[in-house]
């Protein structure tokens, strides 16, 4: 760990998961204090040090630079080590979610302070209860009770973060993935009562917004083109999540074909427009967008009974993807993702 004030609390703020205005919040501080910290351009006021620290959830020593991990953060480190190895393992998918759930629920009950490593256990059963899903995948026909304790479990710690908590980032990961819990549970009244707490884009008032105005205002536009590059990566990843959302759903039960591939089609073209600026995008989830998006383009042709047709998309989108302007790690990273789904979900189309 440096031993740099400012480089420490940037650190800590993405292991964190905050933004600079999230962390701002916490500290009842302008988002422009906190950059300034971060770029070295002035320290924060040593009776600062102490909430710092705390929103942080690290020592004063960590964050001034005097010991390199605390003990929290070796533990989440140590844990979310042996989640990668058990999702790194030749099981099929719905095998290593189950393990992965299953080791979180020991861990959090021997951490139960620790909120990060709960935020992930609900996570990461959320994603399991997509297969365990009977409407969607049902891949533990005969394991009703032991799923069932799993969610048990995860909503009750969930709810335990919401309620003592004090990071707004984790409580509203930790409302949404509960919210999946119930939604594949297909308990609809307790799913929504997690969805209404959530912030909407709908009123279009976000705080992103006026904070890059605020920027501009008391710093100037120099200072805001830092803002909207931040901001433009956020609603990138907004967007590919709103877009995968509409595809898949098209993709996979849309009846009209044609009607689904011209979704998929529009999808497509927004995540591809978005990313004329590579540097105002998250490439991670470029990649991501661009096979999923894919993906469900040839679902829908195979659930058609359109099989030459979806060879030849594949082939049409294998070479699309090799023409781009991308790495070879990148390129190959698409094509692999696409063949992953392909193989896991062949079954089903």
């Amino acid at each position: 760990m440096s031993t740099t004030l400012g480089k420490n609390i940037k650190t800590y703020r993405k292991n964190k998961g905050l933004t600079q205005e999230e962390l701002a919040d916490l500290l009842n501080v302008t988002p422009q204090a906190v950059s300034k910290w971060e770029s070295e351009n002035g320290l924060p006021d040593v009776s600062m040090l102490i909430p710092l620290a705390q929103a942080l959830g690290v020592s004063t020593d960590a964050l001034l630079g005097y010991d390199s991990l605390s003990e929290q953060e070796e533990l989440i480190a140590r844990v979310r080590e042996t989640v990668a190895a058990l999702k790194s393992s030749g099981d099929t998918r719905d095998q290593k979610a189950l393990r992965v759930s299953e080791y979180l629920s020991t861990e959090t009950s021997l951490n139960p302070g620790c909120f990060e490593l709960i935020n992930d256990y609900v996570q990461e059963t959320a994603n399991l209860s997509m297969y365990a899903d009977p409407v969607l995948e049902n891949c533990f026909p005969d394991e009703e009770d032991r799923i069932k304790k799993l969610y048990r479990d995860a909503i009750r710690k969930g709810v335990y973060l919401i309620s003592h908590c004090s990071d707004k980032s984790l409580i509203e990961k930790t409302h949404f993935a509960v919210a999946w819990i119930y939604i594949h549970d297909k308990d609809f009244d307790n799913a929504r009562e997690h969805i209404n707490v959530l912030p909407s884009i709908a009123s279009n008032r976000i705080k992103e917004k006026l904070n890059m105005e605020l920027t501009f205002f008391e710093s100037g536009f120099e200072n805001m083109k830092g803002d909207i590059k931040e901001n433009a990566v956020i609603l990138f990843d907004l967007v590919c999540s709103m877009l995968n959302t509409f595809a898949e759903n098209y993709g996979w039960w849309c009846k009209d074909k044609d009607e689904a591939l011209e979704i998929c089609d529009w999808c497509e073209g927004i995540v591809k427009a978005f990313a004329g600026r590579k540097d105002l995008i998250n490439m991670h989830h470029y990649l991501r967008a661009r096979r999923s998006i894919a993906f469900f383009k040839l679902v829908a042709l195979k659930k058609s009974g359109d099989d030459k047709g979806a060879e030849a998309y594949y082939g049409e989108f294998a070479k699309a993807i090799k023409g781009e302007d991308l790495t070879d790690e990148e390129k190959n990273k698409v094509i692999e993702l696409l063949n992953n789904d392909i193989a896991h979900y062949s079954k089903y189309c």
